[in-house]
């Protein structure tokens, strides 16, 4: 039986550690966004709260964002990326290689699966 640990410190460790090996896998609008680590086979979900678009210094609407957000999950997934994990402000920020935009997000609940 695999561990699951709620904390953010893991999800922290494998950007720090691998940050390349992170990929997104699973976005069910409204709340749960699905990571897996191909490095060390781990799998982090992460129950959101918010989600601000980045665009430079201007933000758009929370729905616009989760809607560019399932549009990149959905279209390019591989294009995709962690860009930073902040634990202290329970955020995750992704960035789109093939749509240039970066997603904000609010996090409220981090769940890690160890194999």
């Amino acid at each position: 039986m695999a561990n699951v640990f709620r904390s953010g410190a893991f999800l922290r460790q494998c950007f720090s550690v691998h940050p390349l090996s992170l990929t997104v896998k699973l976005l069910t609008l409204p709340d749960t966004v699905g990571i897996a680590c191909r490095h060390c086979k781990s799998r982090h979900r992460l129950t959101i709260g918010a989600v601000t678009h980045l665009t430079g210094n201007a933000d758009t609407e929370a729905q616009d964002a989760a809607a560019a957000l399932a549009a990149c999950v959905a279209g390019h997934r591989d294009a995709l990326h962690v860009t930073d994990v902040c634990v202290e402000r329970d955020i995750v920020q992704f960035r789109c290689r093939e749509c240039r935009t970066g997603v904000h997000v609010a996090v409220s609940k981090f769940e890690t699966c160890q194999p």
